[in-house]
């Protein structure tokens, strides 16, 4: 399902504070804000700046390399659930108001249970 278009927030203030977490796969501190792209635009289109994770250019540049999906389960994490604590820790009052919304589709599911 993708997002509806009243759903896709950007948000530069978010994805700063993004790119200040240390990667959330090795610590290293020099990141990028790493958009999960199963989360949801469509295909070959970015999601709603809601659905990053802080990932170092090694981990990110791995990401793009291979299936996502498979990214994520090859390191145990589950994306999901970091930009949701992402989102509610974030200074942009628009992505911590919208979290909930932006993220209800995936509660419940039991995919990515190792975070």
């Amino acid at each position: 399902m993708a997002l509806n278009s009243k759903k896709f927030i950007k948000s530069r203030i978010h994805l700063k504070y993004i790119s200040e977490q240390p990667c959330i796969l090795c610590g290293k501190v020099e990141v990028q804000s790493a958009h999960i792209r199963f989360a949801g635009a469509g295909i070959g289109l970015k999601p709603s700046d809601s659905f990053v994770v802080p990932l170092c250019l090694d981990h990110h540049r791995e990401q793009h390399t291979m299936n996502e999906k498979f990214f994520w389960e090859l390191y145990k994490k589950n994306p999901i659930a970091y930009a949701m604590f992402f989102c509610l820790c974030s200074p942009d009052q628009k992505i911590k108001k919208n979290a909930y919304s932006q993220f209800e589709k995936f509660f419940g599911q039991d995919s990515f249970i190792n975070s």
